[in-house]
Order: structure tokens, then sequence, then C-alpha cells
């Protein structure tokens, strides 16, 4: 993302800082420009670059929620079930890649009344908003050059990595390129534009890079979670199944992620056969009826924030996650069960973005003194930060198969989750 805000803001730096700068600090407008174009390129490559962080975190821990379809529908005493469910959630190629772009917009004379307004009576330019037309027209030629008239002319890379992929990648802008996309905008030739404004194009167009680097990410293939869960049962067949985490750190690239689930299990197989029921041990062998079949329902919240890449954007994102699944056991002996399920599950993300312009172009911009991180006397720094909210549905079918090896009240669990999000899961859990 850095090569992005670089590129753009300073080339508005670098094409309008003779207009109006004091003490090293650019005027209003200049700075309203940058947070323009700052916004329009973290909307369009920021976001999409830690998208898929929020995503599969959110995917990873709406897993291991069953092992026993079993459920006694009549017991004089209460029992509980405690463990710690882990998940590895394993990262697919689209998730650590995707198709970067520039902001862009095709010219049109109608927009210009937006920003300028001229009196031919009088040959004067009666309304002029310095910082709206300097972006339509970077637009204009961001779009011919990438779409438009010289399409081609600016080389964009088909795909870059995200906080999840590795690899950089690169935008060409060739100085030639963006003096013959200027010299071509059909602005250039109005003679309101002054001669040595259009001189000064050029001469700065020649100051700034050819080349502007997409960085990597942090070149993750898993992303592990591990979550204490309980289950209480049984009244008529059906379980109680609670888990929650405070916020904890899972990393630089994660953040702090904090979880909540609550859930119910309701035995189908009761309505099929008379249980075999046995109060000593609900879970020892049933010669009987070893299959069991049960419905499940679970209803999670997650809570993420973190600081994303060079921009250090703070972002919070806020998921439900809603899982419905059928769910079936049979018991090879009273040590070995195997289990599998189908599930619906349903997730909406709302992720909220709060992000300055980055260091970098503050120094450039005058808001910070060369070399500093901080505000000092006379350079107050970005103090407007700009915000950004996304919001993500997704729903997908969910396939889990995996076996549960028992020792007397202790159980080991081990499933695999195929989906969209293939997930490896593991549990122990103490029964009393």
């Amino acid at each position: 993302m850095k090569f992005i805000f670089t590129t753009f803001l300073l080339i508005s730096l670098l094409l309008f800082q003779n207009i109006e700068l004091k003490s090293q600090q650019a005027a209003n407008y200049t700075i309203d420009l940058a947070r323009q174009f700052s916004r329009d390129l973290f909307e369009s490559n920021g976001v999409l670059f830690m998208e898929p962080v929020v995503r599969i975190t959110n995917a990873t821990s709406n897993s291991r929620f069953f092992n026993y379809a079993y459920i006694p529908t009549k017991s004089d005493n209460i029992y509980f079930k405690i463990g710690i469910q882990g998940m590895i959630g394993f990262v697919s190629d689209d998730l650590k890649r995707y198709n970067p772009s520039m902001p862009t917009q095709q010219f049109d004379l109608n927009d210009v009344s937006k920003y300028i307004s001229y009196n031919p009576l009088t040959n004067q330019i009666t309304k002029l908003d310095t910082a709206g037309i300097i972006r339509y027209i970077f637009l204009n030629l961001m779009y011919d050059g990438i779409y438009g008239s010289k399409k081609g002319a600016i080389t964009v890379p088909t795909n870059a990595s995200t906080a999840l992929g590795s690899g950089n990648s690169k935008f060409l802008l060739p100085h030639d390129t963006l003096k013959a996309l200027f010299r071509n905008h059909p602005l250039y030739s109005l003679p309101i534009i002054p001669q040595n404004l259009k001189d000064s194009v050029e001469s700065y167009i020649n100051q700034f890079p050819e080349e502007f680097t997409l960085y990597g990410g942090a070149d993750l293939s898993t992303v592990f979670a591990s979550i204490p869960q309980i289950e209480i049962g049984s009244l008529y067949g059906t379980e109680l199944l609670l888990r929650f985490i405070p916020p904890v750190n899972l990393g630089q690239t994660i953040g702090d992620f904090a979880f909540w689930g609550v859930g119910l299990k309701h035995s189908i197989s009761q309505y099929f056969y008379k249980e075999q029921f046995n109060d000593k041990n609900y879970f020892e062998l049933k010669e009987i009826q070893p299959f069991d079949l049960a419905a499940q329902f679970v209803y999670q919240g997650t809570y993420l924030t973190n600081k994303v890449g060079v921009t250090q954007a703070d972002l919070t994102a806020n998921a439900t996650i809603l899982n419905a699944n059928l769910n079936a056991s049979y018991y090879l002996n009273k040590y070995i069960n195997f289990f599998t399920g189908l599930s619906y599950q349903t997730i909406s993300i709302e992720s909220e973005y709060v992000y300055k312009l980055p260091v970098e172009i503050q120094w450039q911009l005058g808001l910070l003194e060369k070399g500093k991180h901080e505000p000092t006397p006379g350079y107050p720094g970005d103090n407007s930060p700009q915000k950004t909210k996304l919001t993500l549905d997704d729903s997908s079918i969910k396939w889990t198969i995996g076996f549960t090896a028992s020792i007397s009240n202790i159980d080991l669990i081990i499933d695999y989750n195929l989906s969209k999000f293939d997930i490896f899961g593991f549990g122990l859990q103490y029964r009393f």
C-alpha cells in the first residue's frame, strides 16, 4: 500500500507545491487533496490488503462444535464437558492475492463545472476548487493510461499480495507517458490554464520515480485459534454449549481477537429408538444403538482490532456468525467414536478503518518535521483522521469428519473441515 499513497501524493505535491507553501506547511487545499487521494487509495487497495485476515480469522473460530451426537434424554444429575478446542485454518491462494487498482475516472466536460466556473464576458474564473480539479485531472490521467485512449500506457500489476501473502509487485509510471497523458488531457488546451503551470507540471514529472512497489505481506500459511468450551446437559435430550475468550494477541498480522458463542444441540435419534441409559456412564459402549444423530444451532460473536500495514490504520472488526448443523456419530467401541456433520453457516462482518496520512507524506506536506514521527512546535501532524467502513456478508456449506479417542472421562478429538477455508480441528475435554 505504501507505494500507492507515495505515488499519488508526491505527484500532487511536486506539481502544485509552488502554489502556496508557508513554513514547510502545504496550503489547506493541498492537504485536503492529499486526504482525498489517501481515502481513494486506501479504499481501493488497503481494505483488500487486510480483509482476508478478518475473514479467515472468523471462519477458523467458527468450528469445533461437536464430537458426540449422543445426548442422554433422562438423567438424575447434570453433567459437564469442559475442554480446549483448537483450530488451524489453512490460507488458500485466493486469500493471499488481490487485484490492485488505481482510482480512476473518465473525463466528462459536464464534471468540470463542479470545480470551475468561468465568465466568458469578463474572461475570468469566478469559482475555482483547486484541490477538486487537481484530483479530478489525475483521476482522468489514470483512466486514460489504464483503460482509455492510451490504454496500456500505465502498467498495473495483475495481482498483489494481501497481508497473508508474499512477494512484491510494481506499478510503472514512465515520465514520458505521464507527460504525454497530461498534454493529451482536454483541459490542457484551454486558454484558462496558464502556460507556466503546464511547464511546471512537465518539470516536476521528471523528478519522481518511475517504479513504485507493492510490498508483500507476512506469508502466512495457517491461522491458529484456541477456545475454551463447556457443554452442559441434559434436558429432554438437549445440551447447552458456551465458549468465550477475552481479547488475546494473535500476532502482528492478526492483532487482538476476542470471542464468545452460545449454542444448543438436540438429539434426533431419541425419536427413533428407546435409549439404553446408564446413569453412571453416559458415554459407555452402546451395543444396541451405536449410531446417533443430532441437530445443533450456534450463534457467535467476535471482535478484532489491529494496526494495518505501513499506514498503521486502526482496524476494528465485529462479526456475527450463525452455524446450523446436522451431526452424527458412530461408536466403534468404548474407546473410539467416529463423527461427521454438515453445516450451513453465515457470517456478517462490519469493519471500520481509521487512518491518518503516512508519516512520509506528512513530511512532504510539512505536517511533521522531517525525520520526526510525532508533532512538534510548528508541525501539528495530521489531526484529521479519516474513516472507512465496510460490511461483508458471506455464507457457505461445510463438511466435517473426525474421531474421538476416549480414556475414562478424557476425550482427545481430531477433525477436518472442508469448505471455502479448510480447517484442521483438535480438542481435549474432560467429562464429569
